[in-house]
């Protein structure tokens, strides 16, 4: 039988799975004669241009990622021998067996599916440093090979179509599978790395229980529990689980971004103590393979047994929580424009009094340093100088405003904002940086209209040690602290608009 050939390259063997993506094929690398996976696209969104040019886009991002636990993408493209462009995906071929065709078999042990969550998160952790979020992490695009290793597929697709049904509709839909989406996914609204450490919470619950968190007879019903309700004990359902590995499944399923893990690494360590607590238990090895089950895997060797995962749960709880982690944000890169700003404050001279040149340079440099660790007091060190400097540009004192009511209220509000600003700040650790900057620039207007003499340089340098040693106690201790239990419900949201794309992407 004459097999199919894609872009004169890749001969389609065998297909391995089909959904509402599109549909996946083995394949044979005729150029470079390795086996690979072919995902070619639907009919139906290879006609859409918006999203084809998002498709290749995230496809180009994606091939960027290296890492044991992440199928590497080789190759994207289009084929025009049927008359149309076909758009194609070219992966590596892991033979194994998905995650939701492992649970189909029963129960995995704690240990084993512990480890499978961890080596996720692992993949994760380096996609999310390469700026690239899954937003569809669940059990079918999770691999499991002979060795027990995993492969994670399909990253960026998911964000592909997502984007583009927000052009098509005008509003954010839903897309990915209900049981494993995020809050904020359901709502329309931005999702981030956070996104995808709620759906390993799912995934981890599932795989103790057999059942994600949240089930219910409709799409519509699941969603609605995602925005709404409480989420169970995995510990109800399988009686015996250790209450540290319950309270990792809860945290992660919190309703709040910010009340989630900070990221994989952080979720990882809790895991991986969380580990230390659960009675040991023989690890079920996969059986009887069959490589048909292999819907995006590679043609490289499986790899090879590695020593386990994670590290003993005493020093887990000792690991320093200092770590440095480089993720683009909008606040990083407003603290990295304060320290270029307090650089050249530094070297000008404005203030010519009390040292503050040195002041600035040192904030400058302190906020270089604290960058990678904490955007939020980067930015509480180095816009002090600069809202300083600004101030005595501005010249604003009741020195040459005297006490007119007006500005006496003026400087009293501005007071009372920052603050709010402040407190604002100190309690927000997703953008609290904004408010930190905000709670500068009005206080310190406040303070020069109302200390017309030589010590206000001095208020300001106790307002400066005090904010960088408030603000850094609550960054080290939200770092430091440990897993907690899900808060309460905030409300409901509709849900409706999200039906959409509800299965738009079930995994080819």
């Amino acid at each position: 039988m004459e097999h199919r050939i894609l872009g004169e390259r890749y001969e389609l063997v065998e297909q391995l799975g089909h959904g509402g993506m599109g549909t996946v094929h083995r394949a044979v690398d005729r150029r470079l004669r390795r086996t690979v996976a072919v995902k070619t696209l639907s009919a139906e969104l290879a006609l859409q241009p918006e999203f084809l040019a998002r498709f290749q886009r995230e496809a180009h991002a994606a091939a960027a990622l290296n890492h044991p636990g992440v199928a590497t993408v080789h190759d994207v493209g289009e084929d025009a021998g049927g008359g149309s462009a076909e758009p194609y995906l070219v992966m590596e071929y892991v033979p194994g067996r998905a995650l939701s065709q492992v649970l189909a078999d029963g129960l995995l042990p704690v240990a084993q599916a512990v480890d499978l969550a961890g080596q996720v998160l692992d993949a994760l952790e380096h996609s999310h440093r390469h700026a690239i979020v899954h937003r569809d992490i669940k059990p079918a695009n999770v691999m499991l090979t002979a060795t027990g290793r995993v492969k994670v597929v399909d990253f960026g697709i998911a964000k592909a179509l997502s984007e583009v049904a927000t052009r098509l509709t005008g509003t954010g839909v839903a897309v990915g599978t209900p049981a494993y989406l995020a809050p904020e996914q359901i709502n329309g609204a931005e999702t981030d790395h956070r996104t995808d450490l709620y759906a390993v919470g799912c995934l981890l619950h599932e795989l103790l229980t057999g059942r994600p968190p949240y089930t219910g007879d409709s799409p519509f019903s699941v969603m609605h529990q995602h925005l709404a309700a409480v989420p169970p004990a995995a510990s109800a359902l399988r009686p015996g689980l250790p209450p540290a590995v319950d309270e990792v499944i809860r945290r992660a399923l919190h309703k709040n971004r910010a009340d989630r893990f900070a990221d994989a690494t952080e979720m990882k360590a809790a895991l991986d103590a969380a580990a230390g607590a659960a009675p040991a238990a023989p690890v079920r090895t996969p059986t009887a393979l069959d490589p048909r089950a292999g819907a995006v895997a590679a043609g490289a060797p499986a790899p090879s047994p590695a020593p386990p995962r994670g590290e003993p749960a005493g020093r887990a709880a000792r690991r320093w929580p200092a770590r440095v982690v480089f993720r683009p944000t909008a606040e990083g890169a407003v603290a990295l424009l304060g320290c270029f700003l307090a650089l050249v404050i530094s070297r000008s001279e404005v203030i010519e009094v009390g040292r503050f040149s040195h002041v600035a340079l040192g904030a400058a440099v302190a906020g270089a340093v604290l960058l990678p660790w904490s955007a939020r007091l980067a930015c509480a060190v180095v816009w002090g100088p600069v809202a300083e400097a600004v101030a005595v540009w501005s010249e604003l004192s009741r020195g040459s405003l005297g006490w007119d009511t007006r500005y006496v209220v003026i400087a009293l509000l501005l007071g009372a904002v920052a603050a709010l600003c402040f407190a604002a700040g100190y309690r927000d650790e997703r953008s609290g940086g904004f408010a930190l900057i905000a709670f500068w620039f009005t206080g310190l207007t406040s303070v020069w209209f109302f200390l017309d003499d030589l010590h206000k340089i001095g208020v300001f340098y106790v307002l400066l040690l005090g904010v960088t040693l408030a603000v850094g106690a609550q960054v080290l201790k939200a770092r430091t602290r440990p897993p907690r239990a899900a808060a309460e419900p905030r409300g409901t949201a509709d849900a409706a608009h999200a039906a959409a794309g509800t299965g738009a992407a079930a995994r080819g």
